[in-house]
């Protein structure tokens, strides 16, 4: 009996482990995708700071598609354009509010706080991202959702949207 119950317990904890381990295997990807999203949040805020825009495009694949209510990017290099046309015409950043990773995707709640540099408005976009990862490590799908009334009128200095 006392054999069985010995048995017995090291089958439920190395079921256990077993379980822990997937767990945490799982809840890695997770980690790896909201740390790299973070770091994405700051890159995009010290680019803008800096006028530096690869320190912000160094996050996505050459491959990365970019979509918004405006306006829609394939490949490095109109992705590229649209965030040098940006950074020329707002002084803007990213205050992040929620990170809420599943898998390899991102969901980025945060408001884009920006300065029209030719007019000087200031204004504030409560905006929502969803960053998808691809197995580079690097983001090659982003799609931003956000109430376009509060920057319909600034437009014209938005590249695609002509």
């Amino acid at each position: 009996m006392l054999r069985i119950q010995r048995h017995l317990s090291h089958f439920l904890l190395s079921l256990g482990l077993l379980f822990s381990l997937n767990s945490h295997a799982a809840g890695s990807v997770e980690m790896q995708v909201e740390s790299i999203i973070r770091q994405a949040m700051n890159g995009y805020n010290q680019a803008m700071e800096s006028g530096d825009i690869s320190e912000w495009v160094k996050y996505f694949s050459d491959n990365v598609k970019r979509q918004s209510p405006f306006s829609s990017q394939s490949g490095k290099k109109e992705f590229t354009e649209f965030f040098t046309a940006e950074f020329k015409a707002f002084k803007a950043e990213y205050n992040v509010k929620q990170i809420i990773v599943h898998g390899r995707t991102a969901a980025v709640v945060y408001t884009w706080e920006a300065q029209h540099k030719s007019s000087g408005d200031f204004f504030k976009v409560p905006m929502v991202a969803i960053y998808d990862m691809d197995t580079s490590g690097r983001f090659g799908d982003v799609t931003y959702y956000f109430d376009t009334a509060r920057v319909v009128k600034y437009g014209k200095d938005m590249a695609g949207n002509n």
